[in-house]
């Protein structure tokens, strides 16, 4: 079953309209658009599963902590990103993040949480930097922002769900 999933993970990964998800084809303005951004980026959708799907499997206070950490260093490098900080390397780190992430969650690797903690709010910082220079001058901040945490938090609460459906249907995986 992992193995499946693996493949049909780095088909996804490998795609061009993967690597370009962050291309300005829409106005960050408003709390609608911040809920949508995250519903209409590959890299987003994929990340965001992983790290509620491998949260889930860690179980315990893991599995709320690593999507809270997410959000949070999410919110913080969106703040960077709005003024004007750079980060070299932005979209190569996100589009390593839904492979890295979801390798970990396919693969049920246990680290220790806060070692957990450091690679999620990695990733994370990196997500919100380049979702916060996309933000446009006329948009409202707060509102945008808002929407696109609603939703990313939402995507999390879905990968908790895929994986206790998993676990329910005794499809588990491979602990590493």
């Amino acid at each position: 079953m992992s193995i499946r999933l693996s493949k049909i993970l780095a088909l996804f990964l490998l795609s061009t309209s993967f690597a370009h998800a962050h291309s300005m084809a829409f106005m960050a303005i408003d709390l609608n658009s911040g809920f949508l951004h995250p519903l209409q980026g590959l890299d987003h959708i994929v990340a965001m599963l992983a790290v509620g799907f491998w949260a889930a499997q860690c179980r315990g206070v893991a599995m709320w902590f690593l999507p809270l950490t997410f959000v949070s260093v999410m919110t913080l490098g969106g703040l960077l990103g709005t003024s004007g900080f750079e980060l070299d390397y932005a979209e190569t780190i996100i589009l390593s993040s839904g492979f890295v992430l979801s390798i970990l969650a396919i693969k049920n690797v246990q680290f220790d949480l806060k070692v957990s903690a450091l690679i999620v709010g990695f990733f994370a910082l990196f997500h919100g930097f380049a979702h916060g220079t996309e933000i446009a001058d006329s948009a409202d901040l707060v509102s945008y922002s808002l929407g696109f945490i609603c939703a990313t938090s939402l995507l999390h609460l879905t990968g908790i769900g895929l994986a206790r459906s998993v676990n329910a249907m005794n499809l588990k995986f491979k602990k590493v």
